[in-house]
């Protein structure tokens, strides 16, 4: 039988990077209908599992840095086989293969981890980040009840997987909210200011008060050469972010510092108490 992910009435492109996606099972069959109806496989979890391994290690070498479109597909086979491990004659099969595959690579998991995030381990790798990053987005797709033909576009509509994951992390900060923390702080702190007959031939009106990133080398004696200057929104924010981080590790150290001290002296204070305490003890009897 052919391996193929069918769906009925996909009118996009993007959609059709999900619906349509040919899974490469050989010897499978994995139909995924625009319903969300998951057709049994017959192939076992760790056979699954490899083929998912292997479309990971091809996305991640050929189309990591341009594709999103591939990876959203790869979360819904992901999102698939959790499916199958749920109903069907073979669920049961297919959770011992599982367990069996996780104890053959040694991962290792807390009482309470989701199948989701041991499915996403053992495809993705131990990178704890990616993991809980990952797991975090099919998770979410589950609470709401998504089908598998409907991942793709979920991830999209809701900016992507950062965004999904910062939605269930109220105290995070997205990339823009980064970027905005570090454009205010910029106001506080002038190092130099720098002229040049390029950056008047180039100032528009518009752009003043706004950041601008400067392209330099270090020098021998402390200075720096500005070679290059762009106010491109992608290398400004990117920019901003990293200052954002410059700042906030500044301020925790300065923090963690104080606390530090706070600790010293509360501790400081109870040696104080208890030998006041013993000296009053020792004259009472």
């Amino acid at each position: 039988m052919a391996n193929s992910v069918t769906s009925v009435g996909s009118t996009t492109s993007s959609s059709t990077v999900v619906e349509n996606d040919a899974f490469n099972l050989s010897g499978a069959s994995v139909t995924v209908q625009a319903t969300g109806t998951v057709v049994k496989s017959s192939k076992s979890a760790a056979a699954v599992i490899n083929d998912l391994i292997a479309e990971k290690d091809a996305w991640f070498t050929n189309a990591y840095k341009t594709s999103n479109d591939q990876l959203y597909a790869l979360l819904a086979k992901c999102y698939e086989f959790y499916e199958q491990l749920k109903t069907g004659d073979d669920a049961a099969k297919l959770r011992k293969e599982l367990d069996a595959y996780i104890s053959e690579k040694n991962y290792m998991f807390s009482a309470g981890s989701h199948t989701l995030t041991k499915i996403v381990k053992c495809v993705f790798g131990a990178d704890r980040r990616r993991v809980s990053a990952y797991s975090i987005v099919l998770r979410t797709a589950l609470a709401n009840q998504l089908k598998v033909a409907d991942i793709a576009d979920f991830i999209r509509e809701s900016g992507g997987v950062e965004e999904v994951r910062l939605a269930k992390s109220p105290n995070a900060m997205s990339a823009k909210q980064k970027a905005e923390a570090g454009a205010d702080s910029l106001t506080s702190k002038s190092i130099v200011n720098v002229t040049a007959p390029a950056f008047s031939e180039k100032l528009d009106a518009g752009n003043i008060g706004k950041p601008v990133v400067l392209l330099g080398t270090w020098n021998a004696d402390g200075s720096i050469s500005v070679h290059s200057f762009t106010n491109s929104a992608g290398a400004v924010n990117a920019a901003l972010v990293a200052h954002f981080a410059q700042v906030k590790a500044v301020a925790d150290a300065k923090k963690a510092e104080v606390t530090a001290a706070n600790d010293s002296q509360i501790a400081k204070d109870a040696v104080t108490q208890a030998v006041a305490e013993a000296t009053t003890l020792a004259l009472a009897a």
